[in-house]
């Protein structure tokens, strides 16, 4: 039932509506005890809906012919739309779909380009199966999970910050372990951290993160600087 309702929540178009049904059909077959707790769970639960275009939900059935791509070792073609906004269209030999919180990817090997990709499936349209069977190839470092955290944290990002923080390298492991930083530690209790994002606004959410946690001193650049300093404004203000 934890599930299901997760699902629902999910980016997947129509995954709603599937969840729904699942848990009622659930609910006939379970135990007035489990029946019980589970009616708790949805009196007590709400879902956090992220803010998000219509553009950036997946079509299942691309989750589907991917998905059974990758089991049958078969290639796939589809329209892909790149981070710049350009258009092209792909032929791949899929290896492995990727969930990251609520995005999806396809970690596949690009065989025009002759090299490792990984794919956005919100970005990604008309997808179908090439008919071509293909021999898996060994994904590097032997791992799809791995290697997209690898490859989304090689990917060049348009605003920076410089930031120190008093603790140390260990302690902020947890703290930043959906950021992209890396971190200089210091013999006097602070760190400097050099953070990486696609926005001022996430640079300005992630260093809200750490001063939830630690002191936090903004170095540069001064347009997050200013940010952050009319946010704490805004903030002494509310209280």
């Amino acid at each position: 039932a934890v599930g299901l309702r997760t699902a629902a929540g999910a980016a997947i178009d129509g995954i709603e509506d599937t969840s729904v049904r699942a848990l009622a059909k659930l609910e006939q077959i379970l135990p007035d005890r489990l029946r019980r707790r589970v009616s708790a769970l949805h009196a007590n639960v709400v879902t956090l809906r992220w803010p998000g275009h219509s553009e950036d939900r997946i079509d299942p059935d691309a989750l589907a012919v991917l998905a059974q791509a990758c089991r049958d070792h078969e290639e796939a073609r589809f329209e892909y739309r790149r981070r710049d906004g350009d258009d092209s269209r792909r032929l791949v030999q899929p290896h492995q779909l990727v969930s990251a919180g609520r995005r999806w990817y396809l970690v596949a090997w690009d065989v025009r380009r002759d090299d490792w990709r990984t794919f956005r499936l919100d970005r990604l349209r008309q997808a179908a199966l090439a008919g071509a069977r293909f021999t898996p190839r060994a994904i590097p470092g032997g791992d799809a999970a791995a290697f997209l955290a690898e490859s989304m944290g090689s990917m060049p990002r348009a605003f920076h910050a410089t930031v120190r923080v008093s603790c140390d390298a260990d302690a902020l492991t947890e703290v930043l372990r959906w950021a992209e930083h890396d971190v200089v530690e210091s013999h006097d209790g602070w760190c400097q951290v050099d953070l990486r994002a696609d926005s001022t606004d996430w640079l300005v959410s992630t260093i809200c993160w750490l001063a939830m946690s630690t002191d936090v001193s903004v170095l540069d650049p001064p347009d997050v600087t200013d940010a952050v300093t009319a946010l704490g404004h805004r903030l002494t203000a509310a209280t």
